[in-house]
């Protein structure tokens, strides 16, 4: 026999709408009545018919996670994402991105026009489809930016301060005695790899010393961009005596390079990196880099997301989280000439 709503709000000894603000985590029920209603479910085995819900409130109780391709950068914000849907009374439905492919266009135009989401987090360089904007604005879709490109005061946004991260990893490689600093930088489209990449400038420029182009290789994030980068970069007639990579991943592929070409880091090459993956504390020597806080970043945009969802007005709309160092054996001073 199936078990309704009516016979938990008869054995709770409460109302059918007391029973339903439970379920569905509103305010305004008292401890003890919530405790009744909660133990009530339990002993009935009662589930909520969430088809009922979702058409009684004209919303799918699902919020969309948009990201553009696989790595190490987005298995972090996978796995933080998936870690608080089950605090949520939402689902949540990950959904790749690709603003080229006209496939791709169509099944999020599809997403959207059907209202199968309620709302969406953005993750780079998704946002720098103007597609994407547009889309989202005449179907008065609610949404957060994850490290936008273009910062609109209009669109609610959490990101890291990736500038002032690479200024103090810069500024602590000068204070070690390095002078000759190369910086593997990232994709051109991603804000934090332009930030990135002007916070190593602007501790040089502080310290007086000369921005060389010649030490600034792209890397594209990721390992095999990291490994060749670092291959040029030690081929130069005057090498240098430290490697930034904008990213763990380019980092580890500096790190292999190093490695194969017989040369010791730290006592002959400083290495260094940016995001603080979980990785880079399990290599040897263990991995310098910059925190990256990407648990508070994808934590805060979803709480903002859920906040309008709910009507609510966002205290604020532009959240800047500040990078920190964590130093490890990658790092030292630069060797005696």
């Amino acid at each position: 026999m199936t078990v309704t709503i009516k016979d938990v709000a008869k054995l709770a000894e409460c109302s059918i709408k007391t029973v339903s603000r439970v379920v569905n985590g509103e305010p305004h029920v008292s401890d003890l009545t919530r405790e009744k209603v909660q133990a009530a479910i339990d002993t009935l085995g009662y589930t909520p018919n969430i088809t009922a819900r979702r058409l009684v409130q004209r919303k799918s109780f699902m919020i969309g996670i948009l990201m553009h391709a696989a790595g190490y950068y987005q298995s972090e914000v996978l796995s933080r994402v998936m870690d608080m849907a089950y605090q949520l009374d939402y689902d949540i439905l990950l959904q790749t991105y690709y603003p080229s492919h006209e496939r791709s266009r169509e099944k999020l135009r599809s997403l959207i026009n059907e209202k199968r989401v309620d709302g969406l987090v953005t993750t780079p360089p998704c946002d720098v489809d103007p597609y994407l904007s547009d889309l989202l604005f005449n179907a008065d879709t609610p949404y957060v930016q994850i490290s936008p490109l273009n910062r609109d005061p209009a669109v609610p946004y959490v990101t890291g301060d990736d500038y002032q991260g690479a200024y103090l990893m810069t500024e602590r490689l000068i204070m070690m005695g390095h002078w000759r600093i190369a910086f593997l930088s990232g994709p051109r489209n991603h804000r934090m790899s332009i930030d990135r990449l002007f916070g190593y400038k602007a501790a040089l420029e502080t310290y007086r010393i000369p921005v060389q182009d010649e030490f600034i290789l792209d890397s594209l994030y990721n390992f095999d961009g990291g490994y060749n980068a670092t291959r040029m970069a030690m081929a130069l007639a005057e090498a240098p005596t430290a490697i930034f990579a904008g990213s763990d991943e380019a980092a580890l592929g500096a790190l292999f390079a190093l490695r194969e070409m017989g040369m010791a880091v730290p006592q002959q090459v400083s290495v260094c990196g940016f995001d603080n993956l979980p990785h880079s504390s399990r290599v040897w020597p263990g991995l310098s880099t910059v925190n990256h806080p990407i648990d508070q970043i994808v934590g805060k945009a979803v709480e903002m997301l859920l906040t309008m969802l709910a009507g609510n007005e966002l205290p604020v709309r532009q959240v800047v989280y500040p990078c920190q160092l964590e130093m490890r054996g990658s790092v030292g001073a630069p060797p005696v000439a």
